[in-house]
Parts: C-alpha cells; structure tokens; sequence
C-alpha cells in the first residue's frame, strides 16, 4: 500500500495523459483526441494500450497531480476548484463526474473548507444551514464567488442579507479560527459518510 503512491510519481507525461484520458470513458477522451495533432494521439494511443495492472493509487494520484497543476497554472483569475468540478460535470456528466471527485476528495489530504470548494451548492447549504451566521459568514468567504452566490441564494432573505453584511465586513481570518472551522467541518465529514457523496448533487 505505502509503495503504490510512489510508482505514480515514476510516471511519465505520457503516461500520466493516458491515464487521465482513461478515466474520462470513452467518449470524452474521444473528444479531448480530437484537438490534438496526429503524433499527439499516436503517442497516447500507445501509451494506454500499453499501460495494464494500473492501480487505485496510481490513479489517484494522477488526478490529484491534474488538480493540482491546474491550481498552479490558472493564471486567469478562476477558481480552479470550481472550474475543474464544473468541467468534470460538463465533460462526464453528474454521475460520473461524481465518482471521480469523490475519488479526488478521499484519497487526498483535502481539508473540510477545500472539500466544500468540491461540492454542489445544495450540498454545501445542507452542511452550514445550521451553524452561527458568522460561521456561514467565513465559509462563504472562502469559496469561490460563483459558488458562494449559489449557495446564498438557497436561504430566505433575511439570512442572505445577515450573512452578506457579515461577508462585507470581514476583515482577514485568524489562522487559529480558520484550523478550529475545518477540523469540526472534517469531524462532521467523518461522522457523515454521505456528505462527500453528496459533493455534485443528487
């Protein structure tokens, strides 16, 4: 098990590129294959008829490096988070786009507010629906602006405009509060084994 992560990372480029494509389906490589170049696709192509005994591990751990390499290189002011759970859904659909960032939320070190970025507004509403307005408040502000306005929108107005004034008159989270808000969003997590399935709706 431990040694399973460390024969991802000996993958090449290629290999990697095959690898995402597999997990997409047949369909959505298909169309991702046909905006690249005749020696692009040879190479692919090749590469994922070679590649055989893949492990769970090494997949996931090819789209935690996808991921992260689209938050390192999103120079376009998007929400990487939010932009590649939109994608997935886009490209796979709901069903199968939920199986993968599932997969993407559990196999990696993700903390409760970066799980939250993964999820369906519904889904986030369900979680904080209860809590204190300022807690609502600091959530809110730390997704991304779409997916926050989505998720406000789905209480009554009194509490949209509470918990915008509070959002509005924020300034700066203390480290300490921010670790104490995502250890009790992963206790509830763990306590909860349908909140991150829930992540792309139902």
């Amino acid at each position: 098990m431990a040694e399973a992560p460390e024969k991802a990372k000996e993958l090449n480029g290629v290999e990697r590129s095959a690898i995402l494509l597999m997990t997409l389906g047949e369909q959505a490589a298909a169309e991702v294959l046909k905006h690249m170049d005749p020696k692009e696709v040879q190479k692919l192509g090749a590469a994922m008829a070679q590649i055989d005994n893949v492990t769970r591990q090494q997949v996931d751990e090819v789209l935690r490096h996808f991921c992260q390499t689209v938050q390192e290189e999103t120079g376009l002011g998007l929400g990487s988070d939010e932009y590649v759970r939109k994608v997935l859904i886009n490209a796979l659909g709901q069903d199968k786009a939920e199986g993968l960032i599932d997969r993407i939320i559990q196999g990696g070190n993700t903390k409760g507010l970066e799980t939250l970025k993964w999820m369906d507004p519904r889904a986030v509403a369900e979680i904080i629906r209860l809590e204190h307005p300022q807690i609502m408040a600091i959530v809110l502000s730390y997704l991304e602006p779409d997916q926050a306005a989505e998720v406000l929108a789905l209480f009554p107005e009194r509490v949209r405009v509470d918990v915008t004034l509070r959002i509005a008159s924020l300034d700066g989270i203390q480290p300490n509060a921010l670790n104490e808000l995502n250890d009790i969003l992963e206790k509830q997590f763990s306590g909860n084994s349908n909140v991150k399935s829930s992540s792309v709706g139902g």
